[in-house]
């Protein structure tokens, strides 16, 4: 049987949306009492909130003294983590996945009757209607992890006010402009040339 339109928009910007979550890798980086986020990030393309809730709930926040260097991560950590690409590549997949469910497939007929039809499956089909539970969990904590990820990265979170904001409070795409233009994790090398300039 054919899939709707709608329906495969909804799961895969469900999966674009959990993958946004590999920028927080570091979350779990060596010596954390929670471990590795790796797992947590990989359950949640088959899993979504039934993995991700816990871990919030489960892990340690950051200390106010939390800075992190890039040396104190993982390679893949480090290289996901500090990847500027990462946010507007799902953005890409994620608006491509809406745009599907508006306009693939024409026998689905224009928006309206798309829309009719697409609520219906959801009224009748608890798995997809979970699909849509699990989006507004997303955007309900998607922001949860933003303080702390700006404190590793040494910035202070009232620096960035705006894109704190953006990151808590506009859904998918704001996670996704986070991780794209948050400051990047200070590197010892850095830090150890200027003091030996001073």
């Amino acid at each position: 049987p054919v899939v709707h339109p709608g329906l495969e928009g909804i799961f895969n910007l469900l999966l674009a949306w959990a993958a946004a979550f590999a920028g927080f890798l570091s979350d779990g980086r060596p010596g954390r009492p929670s471990g590795s986020m790796l797992p947590t990030i990989a359950g949640m393309q088959f899993l979504t909130n039934a993995v991700f809730l816990p871990y919030l709930v489960t892990r340690s926040p950051e200390t106010a003294s939390g800075k992190v260097y890039r040396e104190d991560l993982d390679d893949l950590e480090a290289t996901v983590s500090e990847s500027w690409t990462l946010g507007p590549l799902l953005a890409v997949v994620g608006s491509g996945a809406v745009a599907w469910g508006f306009w693939a497939r024409p026998e689905f007929g224009p928006f309206p009757e798309r829309w009719t039809s697409l609520c219906e499956l959801l009224s009748q089909d608890r798995l997809a209607s979970s699909f849509v539970v699990d989006l507004v969990l997303f955007a309900v904590f998607q922001g949860w992890l933003v303080e702390d990820d700006l404190k590793r990265r040494g910035a202070r979170p009232e620096d960035y006010g705006t894109l704190r904001a953006v990151a808590k409070f506009v859904p998918f795409l704001g996670l996704c402009a986070y991780l794209a233009l948050r400051p990047s994790f200070p590197s010892r090398k850095d830090s150890n040339s200027g003091e030996i300039g001073r």
